[in-house]
């Protein structure tokens, strides 16, 4: 499984958004050639037989549904094309809406700079249960990023997402089988981690790896 995180966008320095559409910055097919590098190791070490058998000839590529996650899954699925026609499996891009960024409701597009310190002292004060700008609470983002991971568990397939940091950060935390702390960091914009997955009679565990 591929963990990665939209490449950087072209925003205002300070700016709040989450399901705000933003364009990528400059240089961001870079990103995406380097996720299909990682995605070739990993595919070297599968046909290895270190990870098991084959399990599904077309690997699927989820995304949030904002176009900075679309647009660079779209090239990861051409890309990957490419290498199609030297033996390796061909991709195709889905789109989930429980990949989504949190919504930040009336704050989005406005400068964090502008948002009351009453506010975001209340945010401070709940930090799963309240909900920024009359938008979604962080709660309810690890209910739905959860349900979508436990599908991916119990379809045991190779897979790409390509989305935003908040759900990366409750993705991770399921990988390594730990409850998700408002705290965990998210990973840099463009970066993406590789998970190898193993069976065994508690279940899947993921093996570490490297954020590229």
């Amino acid at each position: 499984m591929l963990l990665a995180r939209h490449p950087a966008v072209q925003v205002v320095a300070g700016l709040c958004y989450g399901r705000l559409d933003v364009d990528l910055a400059a240089g961001w097919q870079d990103c995406v050639a380097g996720w299909q590098r990682i995605w070739c190791e990993g595919m070297v070490a599968r046909s290895s037989g270190t990870t098991g058998p084959l399990v599904s000839p077309e690997i699927r590529v989820f995304h949030a549904p904002a176009s900075r996650c679309a647009l660079s899954a779209q090239l990861l699925v051409e890309v990957s094309g490419q290498g199609a026609q030297a033996g390796q499996r061909p991709m195709a891009c889905e789109s989930d809406s429980r990949l989504a960024e949190l919504d930040f409701g009336t704050w989005e597009n406005r400068l964090w700079s502008h948002v009351s310190r009453a506010a975001l002292d209340e945010w401070a004060a709940n930090p799963m249960g309240y909900a920024p700008g009359g938008g979604e609470t962080v709660q309810a983002l690890s209910h739905r990023v959860t349900g979508f991971w436990q599908e991916r568990m119990a379809a045991a397939q190779d897979c790409c997402i390509v989305t935003h940091g908040g759900p990366l950060r409750v993705m991770l935390a399921l990988a390594e089988r730990r409850p998700f702390e408002v705290s965990d960091p998210a990973p840099a914009q463009g970066a993406a981690i590789l998970l190898h997955f193993f069976n065994n009679p508690g279940g899947f565990v993921a093996q570490k790896s490297p954020i590229r």
